[in-house]
């Protein structure tokens, strides 16, 4: 993805060559980025998060595709409705499953009446940005604001922010089939152009200083497979969220037909939470496909996909977030079809 408006393709018949150490590959364009959804929930459920399947990444994902859909932009106080719905704020049981310490305690703020962004990093919002790199894929300083945005409403910490908008920028870039080096620079040309506003007002503004120049190593770190080694080779802090982010754009980078390897690697060093995002990548880059583990409601993912791709814009005739989830977890679930 590039920063200037006129360099994401337009078209489903673009093409992209990746630059390999002995041959060019090709990499066509699979539905402009309709397979994210799947790709994320089976990310999710690679990590293990919850051991019977997706979690509360992939609830939260669901929610804000389904806003995505029906209005084509995010409004904060319709995100935190949306979400506190299937925390049981409608007088219902909760159905969020194995929620992150971080979005627990937003939940709990939320539901006393104040959302407060959290002050610690926190990896969450890479996951949650995967759906509006599609959404505004054809427009990439949308893809930055919408993004920024809604990392601000979860975060204070300016590395969390920063990652979330990188996961973003790299979805958007995989929706028009761009894999390796073209993927990195796309979306390091993207985001350097915002370093120096992003952080604005968060704590550990500081930590994006080397933001430029954590980008500009990363296309020496193309064709890395291991989880740890791409860990290694952009820092090796596990805590750091753009440093565990940036590790799994080198894992989602190359073009491969082993489409579920890279997620696999990304969930070795950064559970759900980055199996979702670098599975939503793969996803957006790949379609829609089957994926080699199983997990619950794969057809609805896939639907869901299609819809924020490219409509159409109504969510009336697909399923209840919070009656599909109340029934995964009770096995029934009264008016839901």
């Amino acid at each position: 993805m590039e920063s200037n408006e006129s360099t994401i393709p337009p078209a489903e018949e673009e093409a992209v060559l990746e630059d390999g150490p002995s041959e060019s590959l090709l990499s066509l364009v699979a539905g402009e980025g309709d397979g994210f959804m799947l790709g994320a929930a089976a990310g999710d459920a690679a990590g293990g998060a919850w051991e019977l399947g997706y979690s509360a990444i992939a609830e939260q994902m669901t929610v804000l595709s389904y806003q995505l859909i029906e209005h084509r932009h995010l409004d904060t106080s319709r995100v935190i409705r949306v979400l506190r719905e299937l925390d049981g704020s409608e007088e219902g049981d909760p159905v969020y499953r194995a929620e992150t310490p971080h979005f627990r305690a937003w939940l709990d703020r939320a539901a006393a009446g104040s959302p407060v962004p959290e002050e610690e990093p926190s990896l969450d919002g890479v996951a949650r940005a995967v759906p509006l790199g599609v959404a505004f894929r054809r427009d990439p300083r949308a893809v930055i604001s919408e993004a920024t945005e809604l990392a601000r409403l979860f975060d204070r910490d300016a590395g969390s922010v920063a990652a979330g908008v990188v996961a973003a920028a790299a979805v958007a870039a995989s929706c028009f089939g761009q894999s390796g080096r073209d993927l990195i620079i796309g979306v390091t040309e993207a985001v350097v152009p915002v370093i120096n506003t992003l952080g604005n007002g968060l704590y550990g503004e500081q930590r994006l200083d080397t933001l430029e120049m954590e980008l500009g190593r990363l296309p020496e770190a193309i064709g890395v497979g291991d989880g740890n080694e791409a860990l290694e080779y952009v820092g090796g802090d596990a805590h750091d969220p753009i440093q565990v982010m940036l590790a799994g754009l080198v894992l989602a980078a190359p073009r491969t037909d082993r489409y579920h390897t890279p997620i696999e690697q990304a969930a070795k060093i950064g559970g759900s939470i980055l199996g979702a995002a670098v599975g939503g990548i793969m996803g957006a880059r790949v379609g829609i496909r089957a994926w080699p583990w199983a997990f619950a409601n794969d057809t609805w993912f896939a639907e869901i996909g299609r819809r924020v791709t490219r409509g159409p814009d109504v969510v009336r005739d697909l399923p209840i977030p919070y009656a599909v989830e109340q029934h995964l977890i009770s096995g029934s679930s009264p008016g839901f079809h």
